[in-house]
């Protein structure tokens, strides 16, 4: 059994408040009575996805704008998944935002990853790429989808143990002046402290922010089955 839990986004410097925005899902399997990860992102099926987005849907309060999920690069190139995410997007109004994972899937090309952004942006959908600068999420990967990509993700706990942020800047810093230039949104994830959210309010225009300081994830679906 699978569920979706969420935890949630809020608005970043270049809103003029605060406010709770939407929720990034995370996939979980309920095992010997405990929510697990999955052990195979890979095995779940673009209709088993699609029944719990539009369970989540249905649950969400009238000011959440955005939903983000994650595509392993097997999921994100093979059709049934984007007219899934299609089907999903048509049935709501939030914007679902789909994130491209860093995992490296065996057999998947380059090329493949570029034309698959390409046909979900054709499509209206939005695509975000999930923890910029690690795995296979290089810059040069980035730069190669730029026009079918919407939003970065720059993810704080991917240069877990630092002791400031300082230590991290020269690749924030990458990333920021990068999503400036190209006009994209930059989510920054993996916030948890007090002091972390003060140094990116102050140096850097960001849309949206998520972290252990402001949520962690939790159930959101009200389903009682989905296999």
């Amino acid at each position: 059994m699978y569920r979706f839990f969420g935890q949630p986004k809020y608005a970043g410097t270049n809103n003029t408040t605060r406010n709770l925005i939407g929720y990034e899902l995370f996939i979980r399997q309920y095992v010997d009575g405990r929510w697990l990860l999955p052990q195979d992102f890979n095995g779940i099926t673009a209709d088993t996805l699609q029944h719990l987005l539009m369970d989540v849907v249905l649950t969400m309060h009238e000011s959440v704008e955005m939903l983000s999920f994650n595509l392993e690069q097997n999921q994100f190139v093979d059709p049934a998944f984007l007219d899934m995410v299609t089907y999903v997007q048509d049935h709501t109004r939030i914007n679902l935002f789909t994130e491209l994972t860093e995992r490296l899937a065996p057999g998947i090309s380059e090329d493949s990853l570029v034309d698959a952004a390409a046909k979900f942006h054709h499509r209206g959908l939005l695509v975000c790429i999930d923890d910029v600068g690690t795995g296979e999420n290089t810059p040069e990967m980035v730069l190669r989808m730029n026009d079918s990509v919407d939003e970065f993700k720059f993810a704080f706990q991917d240069f877990r143990p630092y002791h400031n942020i300082q230590e991290i800047e020269p690749q924030l810093n990458f990333w920021y002046h990068l999503a400036r230039r190209e006009h994209k949104m930059l989510a920054i994830e993996g916030v948890e402290t007090a002091a972390e959210l003060a140094e990116i309010d102050a140096h850097y225009d960001y849309d949206v922010v998520q972290g252990y300081l402001l949520g962690h994830p939790a159930l959101l679906s009200r389903a009682q089955n989905s296999n």
